[in-house]
């Protein structure tokens, strides 16, 4: 089986669903533009324009196809966890898409899994919808951004959604979002190409340092884009932990202990960085993702995996799949 843990999806309907079930909240929608292309409305700002592949669901099973993948683990694109909404709105929206995710998965269910999105900013809210997600829809897991309106992930006020996680025993999709520094970010496409291996490195690095793992061992963490930046500056923060006696006070061990408590995803179009990451982690931290449909994905993540000589094709077989079924549970669909 070829699981692909990292694309993404927008359910039109789920807008609409949330402007009918909630008609007093001023909920995101979506509108065309002059030459038929869609836009998604936050609050009077305009996003997109949305792809085709984003929502049409024929075009991306036929992709999955022609790349030989069986499953997509399907999440909300970052631009939809709507962090700065009012929390009852975000709320409404997140219930709306997470339902929308199910009914597709339903429909599909030999070709899909989803997960689900929740309102960060509000932490009671968030568990409510978790907990509504995972046992009543049906989900496999949470996705969640690097930080929430600057809040980076150690903070003390997400810890009871990180002990729902746990007891729930789901794997939780970390993707970047707004990242630090968007003022020296707006050239040459720096955002995406540096700000977000940049949000995903801090989000590890205080996942670490705040001791989260040491108090929820049991969680799986699984952070798009090869881990941004961070496995590949891990002596860093090893060195540091040794030197300065203050990162010691919640965690008993070497950062690099931590990070093989994590999962990534193969995502880092350079093959000599895909194998000093499954050196350092290991095979069964490894998942094959792609970011579709965007253009900063792999097209080909099948062939990226296939072709490394230095792996053993048992290796390849959890990289490609096997990880993906036991962490996201398939077996058990």
């Amino acid at each position: 089986m070829i699981v692909d843990i990292h694309t993404h999806v927008i359910v039109k309907e789920a807008f609409k669903d949330a402007k009918r079930a909630f008609p007093q909240l001023l909920t995101p929608k979506i509108v065309q533009g002059a030459k038929g292309e869609e836009y998604l409305v936050i609050n009077g700002e305009v996003t997109g324009p949305i792809t085709r592949q984003l929502y049409d669901v024929e075009a991306r099973i036929k992709d999955m196809d022609d790349e030989g993948i069986d499953i997509q683990v399907l999440s909300v694109v970052p631009f939809t966890f709507f962090y700065s909404l009012d929390a009852k709105t975000a709320s409404a929206v997140s219930r709306a898409q997470n339902v929308a995710i199910s009914k597709l998965v339903d429909k599909y269910p030999e070709r899909f899994i989803g997960l689900a999105t929740v309102p960060l900013q509000d932490v009671d809210m968030a568990v409510e919808e978790l907990e509504y997600a995972i046992k009543d829809l049906g989900l496999r897991g949470v996705e969640i951004g690097t930080n929430c309106m600057g809040k980076n992930l150690d903070s003390l006020e997400l810890w009871p959604l990180y002990e729902k996680i746990q007891e729930l025993d789901v794997p939780i999709l970390v993707h970047p979002i707004n990242p630090v520094g968007t003022e020296r970010l707006q050239k040459y496409y720096l955002t995406n190409l540096v700000g977000f291996p940049f949000e995903t490195a801090i989000a590890i690095a205080s996942l670490i340092f705040s001791g989260v793992l040491e108090r929820f061992p049991m969680l799986k963490f699984c952070f798009v884009h090869a881990g941004g930046f961070m496995p590949y500056q891990i002596g860093r923060l090893n060195h540091g932990y040794k030197v300065k006696p203050e990162l010691r006070d919640s965690v008993p061990r070497l950062p690099s202990e931590y990070l093989k408590m994590m999962y990534f995803d193969t995502i880092t179009h350079y093959e000599p960085a895909l194998k000093y990451l499954v050196t350092v982690v290991g095979c069964d931290n490894i998942l094959m993702g792609s970011d579709y449909p965007y253009d900063m994905a792999d097209p080909h993540p099948v062939i990226t995996v296939r072709k490394l000589t230095w792996l053993s094709e048992e290796d390849k077989s959890k990289i490609l799949g096997e990880n993906a079924v036991r962490i996201f549970k398939i077996d058990d669909k």
